[in-house]
């Protein structure tokens, strides 16, 4: 009886203060007390076939700011861009926090310019912005280093080993070790190499990890990421990104044995992003500043840079082929731009950029289909607040769902056509397409990663023709149900096109 008695007492209070945050809360499915909306959740993940299905559902029911309970925590949801340009830009300060707990803050401890916020946010964010456009970003040099990379990995991979030769690779690897490179360029001063086992373990490692990764995965608290019965899991899914922070690691203690050792000279800013960082470090350390620039946070600030600047960009670039693969229409057509523009004598050059309206389509509607995240890192409320009419208390779990923006049916009309007229007959839609983010908290790296999808997708559609290696893949994820989106897997074959 006691314990009849003490069971209902519990089951009370969950449900009544459950009931009470609901009220400072938008709309969503009712939850029930420890569980939250998770049977509901995974219910719809089954039934529709993926996280962005089943988000769409629940958007159609509760409305474009809706609410959704991951077992105790309430988490919220904006689905529509004009709503997301009011709170992430115009009130940016109130939704500018990172939400930063479970898998996201593993490693990270709050550290890093993904995770962290505050004034070591602020520091971070600004130093590797500042450093980033100091060796290129936004300029030429930038240009350069994304053509030098471009021309090596197509040299490298060309049967017979000359640009004149046709090449058979797998998207995935041929994109990675292209984009790879051009960021650990910047991060290291060092190319991969074709079959570098370092490289190949790498990106197994990040792959699997990715694959793995669920929704869940964001919320899980500390103590139960650390618990022995979900150890094994953890292991699983976080065990691959252990090894790439190690390997950050380890490389700026190689860097710092060869200065010791006089065998690397900084000079000046230096050559690359850990130079200008340990000029940092050693300059705060000579005037006794209490700094949060050490060796451990660059190793972190290392790792967030390199797996957002690799995965996200070569990611889309697997999807524009796939796409590409399955529309030979669409290269005809991008090519006709570009050889009129060219003469077919040179290279594509970001200065073309307003001359080429298709390929600038081209790439919106790639990034639009591609749209590699599932779901969205979050942010959080820094104060009670109003959003669409709706009360958030502060605190709130918060992210704008990108996915569901860029399949909205009356934004993009058949939303699952590949159609990049779209973005020429109505030009408002470009604003609207968001795979960078929004506001204060957007991809630092969006520069960069425009660069690469021009310089790479332009001058890939002039010089080569696209042939499938065996089937054409399915414009279709692989992972629904992970929180990245991932490209069909696939071999295709790059044939090159010779201009008259």
């Amino acid at each position: 009886m006691f314990l009849i008695l003490l069971f209902s007492t519990i089951l009370t209070v969950l449900v009544v203060q459950q009931w009470m945050k609901r009220r400072r809360l938008p709309n969503g499915p009712l939850p029930i007390p420890v569980f939250g909306n998770l049977h509901q959740l995974f219910y719809f993940y089954w039934k529709y076939g993926g996280a962005v299905a089943a988000y769409r559902h629940l958007e159609q029911e509760y409305g474009k700011v809706f609410t959704v309970w991951i077992g105790p925590l309430p988490t919220v949801y904006i689905s529509d861009y004009d709503i997301a340009h009011e709170t992430h830009i115009k009130r940016g300060n109130v939704f500018g926090a990172r939400f930063a707990v479970g898998a996201l803050n593993y490693i990270r401890e709050g550290r890093g310019i993904v995770a962290s916020n505050g004034e070591f946010w602020q520091e971070h964010r600004r130093f590797a912005l500042k450093t980033l456009r100091d060796f290129g970003l936004g300029r030429n040099l930038m240009e350069e280093k994304i053509m030098e990379e471009y021309r090596y990995r197509f040299s490298q991979t060309s049967n017979g080993n000359n640009n004149k030769s046709s090449i058979e690779t797998n998207s995935s690897m041929f994109f990675d070790l292209l984009i790879g490179s051009i960021i650990n360029q910047l991060l290291i001063s060092e190319r991969f190499k074709q079959g570098d086992p370092e490289f190949e373990k790498l990106k197994e490692s990040l792959s699997v990890g990715l694959e793995k990764f669920g929704v869940l995965d964001i919320f899980l608290p500390d103590w139960m990421m650390n618990a022995w019965w979900m150890k094994w899991r953890m292991d699983d899914i976080l065990g691959p990104f252990s090894w790439i922070h190690r390997l950050s690691a380890r490389n700026v203690k190689r860097r710092m044995e060869l200065i010791e050792s006089g065998e690397h000279v900084i000079d000046g800013d230096g050559t690359d992003f850990m130079d200008a960082y340990i000029n940092k470090y050693e300059k705060d350390k000579r005037e006794g500043v209490n700094s949060t620039f050490t060796l451990e946070n660059l190793a972190i600030d290392m790792y967030d840079l390199w797996i957002a600047g690799q995965e996200t960009t070569s990611t889309t670039l697997s999807w524009a082929c796939a796409c590409l693969l399955n529309h030979p229409e669409v290269v005809q057509k991008a090519r006709e731009e570009l050889v009129h523009l060219t003469g077919g004598h040179r290279a594509v050059s970001l200065t073309d950029k307003t001359q080429t309206p298709y390929l600038n389509a081209v790439i919106n509607e790639v990034q639009r289909i591609a749209s590699i995240l599932n779901v969205n890192i979050f942010r959080q409320t820094l104060e009670d607040t109003i959003v669409d009419g709706q009360p958030i208390a502060a605190g709130t779990a918060l992210t704008t769902h990108l996915a569901l923006i860029h399949t909205d049916e009356i934004l993009f009309k058949n939303h699952t056509k590949f159609d990049p007229e779209r973005f020429l007959e109505n030009s408002c839609l470009e604003k609207k397409l968001i795979p960078f983010g929004i506001g204060k908290r957007s991809c630092l790296g969006e520069s960069l990663a425009r660069a690469e999808l021009y310089l790479v997708l332009g001058n890939m559609i002039l010089d080569y023709d696209l042939e499938p290696i065996g089937e054409i893949p399915q414009i279709k994820t692989t992972s629904p149900f992970g929180i990245m989106k991932r490209p069909p897997v696939y071999s295709l074959r790059f044939v090159p096109v010779h201009h008259g």
